[in-house]
């Protein structure tokens, strides 16, 4: 699987896109997809602007931790071919995922790991519950190996 990764950084957080491969090739390893392309724009920014996203394509007047935009005509498991690709654009907030990581007892990067994984399913067309947060779960897991 070929994955391309355009990073736009917008904040003062340092994210390495080694790091981002691996939670991308680990997310689509565990949900079991198969794409022979991934190429996602990636854009960090903080908490007023993706505030402002939410509440233009959600319209929600809160900030959140990702939005995840799909590019590709969506996939199908069963039809998949060598040709499947996954383009997309995910916006993450490093300030509100830093929050997060506090509350729930975890360093930064594994929270990003979470976060982002969680994106990722959802351009691959998942929605959430159980087998979501499942795979989540275990993309932040492999993080701290």
């Amino acid at each position: 699987m070929r994955i391309e990764i355009d990073l736009a950084n917008r904040t003062t957080r340092k994210i390495e896109k080694n790091f981002l491969r691996k939670i991308v090739r680990g997310t689509l390893t565990l949900a079991e997809l198969k794409f022979a392309a991934v190429k996602l724009s990636l854009v960090f920014v903080k908490r007023a602007e993706i505030r402002r996203l939410n509440r233009i394509w959600r319209g929600k007047n809160q900030a959140t931790d990702v939005l995840s935009f799909n590019y590709s005509s969506g996939y199908n498991k069963k039809k998949a071919s060598r040709q499947s690709r996954l383009e997309g654009e995910i916006v993450l907030s490093p300030e509100i995922i830093a929050k997060s990581a506090k509350v729930n007892g975890l360093c930064f990067q594994d929270e990003l790991a979470f976060i982002f994984s969680h994106g990722i399913l959802h351009l691959s067309g998942l929605r959430h519950g159980q087998k979501m947060y499942a795979i989540q779960d275990r993309v932040a897991a492999l993080n701290k190996k």
